[in-house]
């Protein structure tokens, strides 16, 4: 009984809603030039932003060197902005030592490291 009813109710809802949308109504067949819209394109977003910045080489080298002292096994080398990761670390361990190492603002990071379980 309970089916019926909203099936009903479904279908007289649907059935309403069908001949109340004006979507199509009085539409002509035809393509008019006189219904077309101009649009202006919105003028680009001038403002200057700001450089990225990326550390020097001496400072970011003894950065690396205190932000890697937590985790044994780690290597890192620094050239020209960018960080080098060498040796092992364990899952666990690795999603800190990148936040570690991001914090610093280097280029880029190149992560050579074997993730152990």
């Amino acid at each position: 009984m309970k089916k019926n009813f909203v099936k009903a109710a479904f279908m007289a809802a649907l059935m309403l809603a069908a001949t109340q949308l004006p979507a199509c109504k009085g539409k002509d067949k035809t393509n008019n030039a006189d219904t077309a819209t101009n649009t202006t394109a919105a003028p680009a977003d001038t403002t200057p932003t700001a450089p990225v910045v990326v550390a020097e080489d001496s400072k970011l080298k003894t950065d690396v060197t205190d932000a890697t002292k937590d985790f044994p096994g780690v290597t890192a080398s620094v050239d020209s902005g960018v960080v080098t990761l060498t040796g092992n670390i364990t899952r666990d361990k690795l999603q800190r030592l990148m936040m570690n190492l991001n914090a610093l603002h280097p280029k880029k990071i190149n992560n050579n490291l074997t993730i152990s379980k």
